[in-house]
């Protein structure tokens, strides 16, 4: 991968890495390591499963400082409509992520650079990276600037009751 694709990504993600090596690793699927002779690469897995807490860390913050009255259910519902796999591959797209992931030969066939799955786990490990690379300060920049929208957009705790638990808790109510 040249080092010019990762710049353009590094100008939209808005973070220059100090240590280039955790953005191409964040940017390495499984898939296309189970092909390479070289045994040491490594797939964005690890830094997949740091960046989702990273991620429910820094956005449950948000959230709290924003809603300072709001229960720990609301928060909790918020969290989860704003930090899931549709949002996140969303905002992996408006960065344009897909091109700049390494695949497989299986995965470039089936369009895994434009599956929501991919999308929204090697975001995580990007997110991942920049943490890793410049601390918290440094990722929640980042992450209050690409959900900065998304959490403006939010208006009421009542609008982010998924129908669900909607049902469940008028449920709850009528059989006390």
């Amino acid at each position: 991968m040249e080092q010019k694709d990762l710049s353009q990504l590094t100008r939209k993600l808005n973070y220059e890495f100090k240590n280039t090596d955790l953005l191409v690793e964040s940017l390495r699927h499984s898939s296309f390591v189970n092909e390479q002779l070289d045994t040491d690469l490594k797939d964005n897995e690890r830094l997949e499963f740091l960046g989702d807490a990273v991620l429910s860390l820094v956005v449950g913050h948000i959230l709290m400082k924003r809603y300072p009255d709001l229960k720990e259910g609301d928060l909790s519902r918020m969290r989860a409509n704003l930090v899931n796999e549709s949002q996140l591959a969303s905002i992996a797209r408006g960065i344009d992520i897909g091109s700049h992931i390494q695949l497989g030969k299986g995965e470039i066939q089936s369009e895994g650079w434009n599956k929501q799955s991919i999308l929204a786990n090697t975001f995580e490990a990007v997110i991942a990276g920049v943490y890793m690379d410049g601390g918290f300060d440094a990722v929640f920049r980042i992450i209050d600037g690409h959900f900065s929208f998304l959490i403006n957009s939010v208006t009421t705790p009542t609008a982010n009751h998924d129908f669900k638990s909607q049902i469940q808790e008028l449920v709850q109510m009528e059989y006390r």
